[in-house]
């Protein structure tokens, strides 16, 4: 195929509910000239062969199926393996896209060609009978950025509103992707920010374009998404990924007050959410403290601690407790938000996006 602009990659796996809608607003872009690669990661579900009669039907359309379910990160590897496009982008079939999708980044990568484009997107909390009862915009100004200097600046900015982590609100360029070797982890959780840790590491240039064009579906219903599963090593994880940030900046030489903050407050808030998972979990209370006190002697809780700001009311209610040392108090409050998350999970996610 010449000239083809967009490959888009799409790991799938138990989606059988969603897959037709997110085909069906691939169809319906208004920029024609895309490839789309349904990686079927050994789905037990028809999720395979959904993706199997678009295919038959439309030959933009591809289906590559794994033949043992080996996770996002290969299914996003193998489609990156086979893509063509210029450009490639990897979304989840479980979301939903705005028709303009393709067509707004095509028209400004018309302008000048970089390494990523960031785009805005929403999330969107869908009750159990599917209804949108709330929903968040995420996005930065539209604009062109050619300095790595600031780039890397924009890095912390993104990062405090949850839109450096993400690979599906991102079109990368394939042969910078290739050129520097970049690929999706295997580790459970965090693969989608080391992913991006490594791919932002050279990056040039960027555009950023502020429509929010991708929808991020949270479900009531749902139980497959990675942040509702049970992690028992999620703090771990999240460890890994605040010191795979620190690390980033540390080598930029862009080291600030403002992303010791944010750092500090991704850290307590993880902090705060395992001992939340914690609860849920049926872990003892002595077992729970016990960890939070192991927390406290490492260099990572020493640092941090130093840099969790006033902020607002939530900020002071839920992680001041956790930095000042005070985690009976921590985890009483952690006992009152697992009820909220269990007995009420649409005010659940109200308060847990109010992130400051």
């Amino acid at each position: 195929m010449e000239n083809l602009i967009f490959t888009i990659v799409m790991p799938s796996y138990r989606v059988e509910a969603y897959i037709r809608d997110a085909i069906e607003d691939i169809l319906h872009q208004s920029y024609r000239r895309w490839e789309l690669i349904v990686v079927d990661d050994c789905s037990p579900d028809r999720t395979g062969a959904i993706a199997e009669e678009y295919a038959a039907n439309d030959t933009r359309i591809r289906v590559i199926h794994h033949q043992t379910n080996s996770g996002v990160s290969a299914a996003r590897n193998t489609g990156m393996d086979e893509a063509k496009g210029e450009y490639i982008l990897f979304l989840d079939p479980d979301d939903r896209y705005e028709s303009g999708l393709l067509m707004t980044i095509y028209n400004k990568l018309m302008d000048v060609k970089v390494d990523v484009v960031v785009y805005g997107h929403t999330e969107d909390y869908l009750d159990e009978d599917g209804e949108c009862v709330y929903t968040r915009d995420f996005f930065l100004p539209t604009q062109f950025v050619g300095d790595k200097r600031v780039i890397r600046h924009l890095v912390i900015e993104m990062e405090e509103m949850t839109m450096y982590g993400y690979p599906w609100n991102k079109a990368f360029k394939l042969s910078y992707l290739k050129d520097q070797d970049v690929r999706f982890p295997d580790i459970t959780h965090i693969e989608d920010i080391l992913f991006n840790v490594e791919t932002f590491k050279h990056v040039h240039s960027m555009q950023l374009i502020s429509d929010r064009l991708y929808h991020y579906i949270n479900r009531v219903v749902d139980d497959h998404r990675a942040t509702r599963k049970d992690l028992p090593d999620y703090f771990e994880l999240q460890k890994i990924r605040i010191n795979a940030i620190r690390d980033q900046q540390e080598r930029w030489g862009t080291v600030d007050d403002r992303m010791y903050a944010v750092l500090s407050l991704e850290y307590f808030r993880s902090m705060f959410s395992m001992m939340e998972r914690g609860v849920s979990s049926g872990i003892s209370k002595a077992d729970i403290l016990a960890r939070a006190e192991a927390e406290r002697s490492t260099e990572m809780y020493g640092v941090l601690s130093r840099h969790l700001g006033e902020g607002s009311r939530k900020l002071k209610f839920l992680y001041a407790p956790l930095a000042k040392g005070n985690f009976k108090k921590a985890l009483r409050r952690a006992r009152l938000v697992s009820w909220i998350r269990e007995d009420f999970p649409i005010v659940f996610a109200r308060l847990k996006q109010a992130r400051r």
